[in-house]
């Protein structure tokens, strides 16, 4: 067989590019039918064409699953993951699949583990005092004033050399953290992974918030979001129904499937002053009569 020799799709018969194919452990698939794959899923340079074609059937089949699917609660901005309590499955609001209108749908028990995991940006620490160049107002090397920046801003989300330092308490056991750098460093992205029992689907992965800026407020806007997610994700683990679902605004609902609660409208009034006594957590919309970090009455 020639380097050159054209190749062709062992699903449609059409002619591929080496550029866009997928190639497959007997063959390719072309960009148009690689394209029809979940945008989930993955391992396909080990798999078959008749792994290919159960995968499509699967695909049309989940298009019947979503069309019957009825949203009893969500969590995240955006709502990331989408849950019908009623039915006992789930997806997520990501990629082409969503885009496309068939989101894979999950039953709750391929639900298998979830977690989060924090980004760090490295900070400039000139003189290797554990404080950034730009909160830190003295030079240790010429023991005098240094002029690298403003006194230390409690409002920023700079987590000294233990980003875990800013992650609320009832976060920290969903929160795997494997950075080990001993520089100062700020936490600057979130992101939620999942695992789950599929034969073509293994992992998936998610930023809950991919860039975390310098106010304190987007990060607690991060965690809560994020807080959301894992919360829901153990109703899910746990087969719950008529428990506490999440909205959008982190405003937590009743599920469909019992007496549902009226929520009551958003008033920026009545939120504006109200903040967390203990971490400072303000909410977005109406203030919930729990902290969702530490626990402590708000209202």
């Amino acid at each position: 067989m020639g380097l050159f020799e054209k190749k062709y799709c062992d699903l449609c018969g059409e002619k591929v590019n080496a550029l866009t194919r997928q190639k497959l452990s007997d063959g390719y698939l072309c960009s148009d039918c690689k394209h029809k794959l979940s945008s989930l899923s993955s391992g396909w340079k080990n798999r078959t064409i008749a792994d290919v074609k159960t995968h499509l059937e699967q695909r049309e089949q989940n298009r019947q699953k979503y069309s019957a699917f009825v949203q009893s609660a969500s969590a995240g901005t955006n709502e990331k993951l989408v849950v019908d309590f009623n039915n006992r499955k789930f997806y997520f609001t990501i990629g082409r699949d969503f885009k496309n209108s068939n989101p894979e749908i999950f039953d709750f028990s391929q639900l298998q583990d979830f977690w989060l995991e924090l980004g760090y940006t490295t900070l400039q620490d000139s003189d290797r005092d554990g404080i950034p160049d730009e909160y830190d107002r003295y030079d240790n090397r010429q023991g005098m004033n240094s002029g690298f920046g403003s006194q230390f801003d409690a409002t920023n989300s700079f987590s000294g050399q233990n980003g875990m330092l800013d992650v609320p308490l009832a976060l920290q056991p969903y929160v795997r953290d494997t950075n080990t750098s001993s520089s100062p460093q700020r936490i600057s992205s979130l992101k939620a992974k999942f695992i789950v029992n599929h034969p073509f689907i293994t992992d998936i992965s998610m930023y809950v918030d991919s860039s975390i800026g310098t106010v304190r407020n987007e990060l607690m806007r991060a965690f809560d979001d994020g807080m959301q997610l894992m919360r829901l994700c153990e109703q899910i683990r746990n087969g719950m129904q008529n428990n506490m679902g999440y909205q959008q605004n982190g405003m937590p609902v009743q599920s469909n499937t019992g007496n549902q609660q009226p929520q009551q409208p958003f008033n920026p009034q009545n939120s504006a002053a109200i903040v967390c006594p203990a971490c400072g957590y303000k909410p977005d919309g109406n203030p919930p009569k729990f902290c969702p970090f530490c626990g402590t009455t708000m209202t």
